[in-house]
């Protein structure tokens, strides 16, 4: 009897600490394999090379991307999830971004400078690999960023656009490979041309001032005008404030009623790009039964914007 009681206890412990030893091991997490990916900078032509870029321009770049939202996973069966590794992607976006960015630029022959005349600024929001079809093995790569030009001042030159690319996987492309095309294609989407051409132009035609001619640089200068009342239907006038002896103040001249669309060439005598910051326009918002309103737009932000865009929100005269 003792025998056999010494025999049911030993078989007791063994399976009670076989229990807890597969217990142990189904509520152990798994350790995902980490691989480090390099992004590189992918060769591509440039979509042209521009000459007499005058100006520096300085690169800066953005990005709040996470490491966990760059390789998407959705599309991959639940059960094969933890089995994927984890990736870590270096270097960091803005690192590779500045890089890949610095050398595009220099291809198209821009004067780059840490401290630049303009500055190109760039915020990248998307960056992310993601399986379309994980059976058949098909992927792609999806760059979506917005950019915008500034002058040494802070003042904004072009507005904020988006642009973004996808591509997918060229035959034994790594993700690396992938990510660097990816980028490079979303580069090329920038509209450069806009870009080079606040970058362009010579200290003489900085200083070429208005004759009347029409053959100045100045005068070749197309701004468009959109201006806006509400109500519409108001009187638009604009004249010239200038605290420079090289332009003449002028008397307030009528262009139109709003809603007041048009492409205007400036044909100021005396103006010049270099002397422009010191000389405003002040356009004037009138209609019977409504407060006169005025605003004045400093013309050398409006030369290097080439828009003077506004809406005049009237008010009743009680």
């Amino acid at each position: 009897m003792k025998l056999k009681y010494f025999l049911e206890l030993t078989f007791c412990i063994i399976l009670m600490s076989l229990l807890s030893s597969c217990v142990s091991m189904i509520g152990a997490p798994q350790t995902r394999k980490v691989i480090d990916v390099p992004i590189i900078v992918y060769n591509q032509a440039v979509p042209q090379v521009f000459k007499d870029i005058d100006k520096t321009i300085s690169v800066r770049i953005e990005s709040n991307i996470s490491q966990e939202s760059m390789y998407d996973m959705s599309a991959i069966p639940e059960f094969y999830q933890s089995s994927q590794p984890r990736y870590n992607f270096v270097p960091d976006i803005k690192t590779f971004a500045t890089e890949a960015t610095t050398e595009h630029m220099q291809k198209m022959r821009f004067d780059l400078s840490s401290s630049g005349d303009y500055w190109l600024c760039i915020d990248i929001s998307s960056f992310r690999l993601r399986w379309i079809n994980f059976k058949k093995r098909k992927m792609d790569c999806t760059v979506a960023l917005s950019y915008r030009l500034t002058n040494d001042a802070g003042e904004t030159i072009i507005p904020s656009k988006t642009v973004s690319a996808t591509i997918e996987p060229a035959e034994n492309d790594n993700f690396g490979i992938v990510m660097g095309r990816a980028y490079a294609a979303v580069l090329n989407k920038i509209d450069w041309e806009r870009i080079a051409g606040y970058l362009q132009g010579s200290e003489q035609e900085e200083n070429e001032k208005v004759k009347g001619n029409g053959t100045t640089t100045m005068e070749k200068t197309v701004v468009r005008w959109y201006i806006t009342s509400n109500p519409s239907g108001a009187d638009i006038t604009w004249r010239v404030l200038s605290s420079t002896s090289d332009v003449q103040n002028s008397n307030s001249n009528f262009i139109g009623t709003t809603p007041f669309e048009s492409t205007e060439n400036f044909d100021i005598k005396g103006l010049s790009y270099n002397n422009s910051g010191n000389v405003q326009i002040e356009i004037s918002c009138e209609k019977r039964g409504y407060i006169t309103q005025r605003k004045r737009f400093n013309l050398k932000q409006v030369i290097d914007q080439k828009e003077i865009s506004t809406k005049f929100n009237l008010i009743k005269d009680e």
